[in-house]
């Protein structure tokens, strides 16, 4: 993300921010594939608390949605395109309030179609209620506004917040710009209550949008809160996870996902404030150390395929978890060549998009990510998804390619088809994101 006199720029796929650390290696090719001549490989990819026992605190769950936007968009839109953005000098972290008794806190999120996980919170006193995007790649939270920055609003959704109506807005006044690929949400900053989880935020600075993506034009998802690392030091508004630990609302600076999936018995997708839920997972957390101050980013060993065929040449590869967007995004000349070799069939209408028939997918090999050590393992069926029968017949990969801008160090984004897969602990404290195998 990008912080410019005021103004909040974003690169994404969809709902998103930008800022990419510019130590990064500039090779785009985390891994190299040897072709065996009787196996079909596989494509590659790669897109954290306190010391605080929680164990003993009671949790609070509220319903997390899920509304997909293939219907509307057609899977292969791709979530973000994002910015360089500064490297601050030092990171700021709240000092709780303990006069206020905290405890984890749990969103019960919903489920659409595979494609987003969207959930409620209220602004204002009284409160305004919204359904929200919960992204870890977009730093501030934004809702449509009633009152434009010039009296008027632009947007068409039903939904939006008035200030006029609350008795502990604060005027702030500052713009806001954030990039959706070609379209953007903007508007004016703006300071209110927010409840959470059946916590009250005091004083929370959030964006009012008079001008968002068309994507949000007449779907349930009214806005973004914004989950994105803030690696800050001093001037900049504190996000909401920053000011949950600072009142005392949060044992700890954590937040964990389980995204179900959708069609099946799943439990409802979960997002947990403030530790871990231990219901959604099994078996230990592998950790990886955060790489970059601003971004849920770390570090992959190695990308290879169940048998054994990857990474050959011992690179590392940079990778980012990103909660807003679908796919599995990589550099494009290395995506268009792994389904290539995979046998996947570019989309007539959208190239970008590449199709499997579904005898295929049995054929196909798990995916591997080695993080300090230790196997992340996506199946075919975690990385091949099957398209809305309005659509089009058969199935369609799940990984997509993005072109990288001169200066621009390649990252691969984990969207949520790796999260599905994987319970996920970002946790600022200890500056770790951690995954252990979702139930």
């Amino acid at each position: 993300m990008k912080e410019v006199i005021g103004i909040t720029q974003i690169g994404r796929r969809g709902l998103g921010s930008a800022g990419i650390n510019g130590s990064q290696q500039k090779k785009s090719m985390c891994f190299k594939m040897n072709v065996l001549p009787s196996a079909v490989l596989l494509l590659i990819l790669v897109s954290a608390a306190h010391s605080i026992s929680l164990a003993s605190s009671p949790v609070r769950r509220l319903p997390w949605q899920h509304r997909s936007l293939t219907k509307r968009l057609g899977p292969s839109r791709t979530f973000r395109e994002r910015l360089q953005g500064p490297i601050p000098n030092s990171y700021h972290l709240p000092v709780p309030d303990f006069r206020v008794r905290s405890t984890t806190r749990d969103i019960r999120l919903k489920n659409s179609y595979d494609n987003l996980y969207y959930g409620p919170m209220t602004i204002g006193t009284p409160g305004q209620e919204f359904n929200v995007v919960f992204d870890t790649e977009t730093k501030i939270t934004w809702v449509p506004s009633k009152n434009g920055y010039f009296g008027r609003s632009l947007l068409g959704t039903s939904k939006k917040y008035d200030n006029k109506l609350s008795s502990t807005y604060k005027e702030n006044g500052t713009l806001f710009l954030v990039f959706y690929g070609s379209e953007i949400a903007s508007g004016f900053r703006s300071q209110d209550n927010m409840e959470i989880a059946g916590a009250t935020i005091n004083d929370q600075i959030f964006g009012e949008a008079d001008l968002e993506p068309n994507v949000f034009s007449g779907s349930t998802i009214d806005g973004i809160l914004g989950l994105r690392l803030s690696g800050i030091s001093t001037g900049e508004e504190l996000t909401v996870l920053d000011n949950m630990v600072s009142q005392g609302l949060l044992p700890a600076p954590i937040f964990s996902f389980y995204h179900s999936r959708y069609g099946t018995d799943d439990p409802d997708s979960v997002l947990t404030l403030g530790g871990t839920n231990p219901d959604y997972y099994t078996g230990d957390f592998t950790f990886a150390n955060l790489t970059a101050p601003d971004r849920w980013q770390f570090e992959i060993d190695r990308v290879q395929f169940s048998d054994g065929v990857g990474t050959d040449r011992g690179q590392k590869c940079q990778a980012v978890l990103d909660t807003g967007s679908s796919f599995i995004v990589g550099p494009r000349d290395d995506v268009d060549e792994l389904h290539a070799r995979l046998g996947a069939k570019p989309l007539e209408t959208n190239p970008r998009l590449y199709l499997f028939e579904g005898y295929q997918l049995e054929k196909l090999p798990d995916l591997e990510f080695i993080v300090n050590g230790q196997k992340l393992i996506l199946t075919s069926r975690d990385y091949v998804s099957k398209f809305p029968d309005s659509v089009t017949d058969g199935f369609y990969s799940g990984i997509s390619g993005r072109k990288f801008k001169g200066g621009e160090s390649p990252v691969w984004n984990l969207g949520l088809n790796f999260l599905r897969t994987y319970y996920t602990q970002f946790d600022k404290g200890n500056r770790r994101v951690g995954f252990a195998k979702a139930i």
